[in-house]
């Protein structure tokens, strides 16, 4: 069955692991907007690409889910599929040509190979995955995944091409260019395959110069990027994201985390409305926010102390200013709500 999305419908992928989905990528928040293409049944096998063979073990169990948006130079995705294989025969790659690099990354845990050349390669939720439609290739998931990722012509990578072509481990998922490069393809794939946001010219050009840096790193080429606005916005978003909880971690840091100066630092922040020191100050204040309502054993003092705020008068103000209360109070207020949550819960089960 090869179908548009219907809240109805329950093929082989259960409507809750839909939902998460759906939830996870945004596409609940704009109904109406961007609908997906769903592919079930054995001719959903068949129909899902002229240019690779699809192979299951059971056709009747099969469905999957994709946004997916042509923009002016790159192609970008987001999809739901039940396990399957995906092999890029050279026959096909002699019959159907294609010169297409698809980098992407998926955040559901189970297996997800890809042979390239005689090698099997491992990859992780999180990390990187580059698959060329111009060599043969065969990717196999083995539990239900959700890629999401980009389409680039090879032509756009210029030096790059080259390392696109061969068949290579993928990036270490552990740097911070693979992590940036990850998040950013996160979110841009979101926001512009199931949230229909316009993508300028500039946008997919930074984007792909973010793809070519992963690949230089692939053949151990470590070039600079840092006036790559969107490398730079990711990585401190990383960055904040792994060391807020330290009270001794500035927008310095920051700056020398990327090896940059502080002034490079702000000018790619310049059209941005929070400050660098208002977002490590948010983001310590969700952290505070969450131990205040899932520990109740830990008292103010601790939880300034693990959110990374310097004292807990300076965690206080901040929550002032936010909510107009203290952490005490907020804490109050945030287990009342949960009661009364649960209890309306409660009630609607009864």
């Amino acid at each position: 069955m090869t179908e548009l999305f219907d809240d109805a419908m329950d093929f082989g992928i259960p409507t809750p692991v839909v939902e998460s989905w759906r939830d996870r990528i945004g596409a609940n928040r704009n109904e109406g907007r961007a609908q997906p293409l769903r592919l079930s049944g054995p001719e959903g096998v068949e129909n899902y690409s002229p240019i690779i063979e699809v192979q299951v073990e059971d056709p009747e169990k099969f469905d999957s889910l994709i946004y997916t948006r042509q923009l002016s130079l790159i192609t970008t995705f987001c999809a739901l599929h039940t396990p399957f294989q995906l092999t890029r025969t050279p026959q096909l790659v002699l019959d159907t040509p294609s010169d297409d690099l698809i980098i992407a990354v998926h955040t559901m845990r189970g297996r997800h190979t890809v042979r390239q050349g005689t090698r099997d390669y491992a990859y992780r939720p999180g990390q990187l995955a580059f698959v060329s439609n111009a060599a043969p290739y065969v990717e196999r998931t083995y539990e239900i995944n959700d890629p999401a990722g980009l389409i680039v012509p090879l032509e756009l990578l210029g030096s790059q091409r080259r390392i696109a072509e061969q068949a290579r481990r993928p990036v270490a998922s552990g740097t911070l260019l693979a992590r940036a490069t990850a998040s950013f393809i996160l979110q841009f794939t979101s926001d512009t395959a199931v949230e229909v946001a316009e993508a300028t010219e500039e946008t997919e050009m930074a984007a792909i110069e973010l793809v070519r840096a992963a690949l230089g790193q692939l053949d151990f080429e470590q070039r600079p990027i840092t006036d790559n606005a969107l490398f730079v916005r990711e990585a401190v978003s990383d960055l904040i994201e792994r060391h807020h909880r330290d009270p001794s971690f500035t927008p310095n840091r920051l700056a020398r985390l990327l090896h940059i100066s502080r002034r490079q630092l702000y000018r790619h922040f310049e059209d941005t409305e929070d400050s660098l020191a208002a977002r490590i100050a948010d983001r310590r204040l969700k952290t505070a926010c969450e131990l205040l309502r899932t520990r109740p054993d830990l008292s103010v003092a601790d939880v300034a102390r693990l959110s990374g705020f310097p004292s807990s008068p300076t965690m206080r103000n901040r929550f002032r200013a936010e909510f107009g209360c203290g952490p005490s109070e907020y804490r109050t207020r945030a287990a009342f709500e949960d009661g009364v949550i649960h209890l309306g819960r409660n009630k609607a089960a009864d």
